[in-house]
């Protein structure tokens, strides 16, 4: 038998057993759809996503199909009757949304969109399932990032399913917020919020999908240069920063990670060098894009 027939049998034996299961299993929906999900994506190669990420995915793809349509109320319609009563101001604000963010949807985090944070409560055979995701989007070349909860089940209450929270910020809002600016408190309560201007005080780039704070820096021309300097024994960031100059981002986490732009025709690049902090011994670096990782370029372990 070759590979791929055996491949081929294996993922119908996992399929023959999730249909055992659902018949003997009364109540047992998501756990099968879940499991039905991995085995597809065995089958086909695409990425896992769950029932939980996927629920996520289309309250996303909601309110991006509303923005593009311009239609305030199918931005209302996505949350829950119970945060639609206890909003004051969910049509005002949908509205000033669609104002000044409608147009054509370039770009949607997928990915991070469908790993939810999961919060499940069980209570005599009653659930209730919330789910909190962040993700960024583009409409019409403008970066956009997003908070969103919501309930997918709730046997306790069902006027609290569908989307409760909703969180949007422009470019310059998020940095803001990231580096704790002034006046960048998180909002409370449930309905829509808004957060599309802020008079930012630094230019911005966009690292790894998050707008940093950018002071021009060195460039670095050949990662090999960087791979054999840390391959010399323990450095600190300092140490990096003594020998390659300057970096152009500094992370919002507070910690040591930087950013250097790279000199490569590809497009907008940068290497990211990690440490807990500035003193502290380096333990990995990447190249990184505007939107995620391209490569691992060294680690503490060697395992680049």
């Amino acid at each position: 038998m070759s590979t791929k027939d055996r491949f081929r049998t294996r993922t119908l034996v996992m399929l023959a057993l999730a249909l055992a299961v659902v018949a003997l299993c009364t109540g047992c929906s998501e756990r099968i759809d879940t499991l039905v999900r991995f085995v597809e994506s065995k089958v086909t190669g695409e990425e896992y996503v769950s029932p939980r990420g996927q629920a996520c995915l289309d309250a996303a793809e909601g309110l991006l199909g509303a923005l593009e349509a311009g239609d305030g109320d199918a931005i209302v319609g996505l949350f829950s009757p119970e945060a639609r009563t206890g909003s004051d101001n969910l049509d005002e604000q949908a509205g000033e949304l669609v104002e000044s963010c409608s147009g054509h949807v370039g770009y949607l985090d997928t990915h991070s969109v469908t790993r939810p944070m999961e919060s499940e409560k069980v209570e005599d055979g009653r659930r209730r399932v919330e789910l909190s995701t962040d993700f960024s989007f583009v409409l019409d070349g403008e970066n956009y990032w997003c908070y969103m909860t919501l309930v997918s089940v709730n046997d306790f209450d069902e006027a609290e399913v569908g989307v409760s929270t909703v969180i949007v910020w422009s470019e310059d809002a998020y940095s803001a917020m990231l580096y704790d600016a002034r006046e960048t408190d998180w909002p409370e309560g449930m309905g829509l919020h808004l957060r599309l201007s802020y008079p930012l005080e630094w230019e911005t780039r966009l690292v790894n999908d998050d707008p940093l704070r950018y002071e021009a820096g060195d460039t670095i021309s050949d990662v090999d240069e960087v791979t054999a300097f840390l391959d010399g024994g323990e450095k600190t960031v300092d140490d990096f920063e003594e020998r390659f100059g300057r970096p152009c981002c500094v992370s919002w986490t507070g910690d040591g990670r930087v950013y250097y732009e790279l000199d490569d025709r590809e497009g907008p690049r940068y290497l990211e060098v990690n440490a807990t902090a500035p003193d502290e011994p380096i333990y990995s670096a990447y190249v990184v894009d505007e939107r995620g990782v391209v490569e691992k370029v060294w680690d503490a372990d060697g395992d680049a």
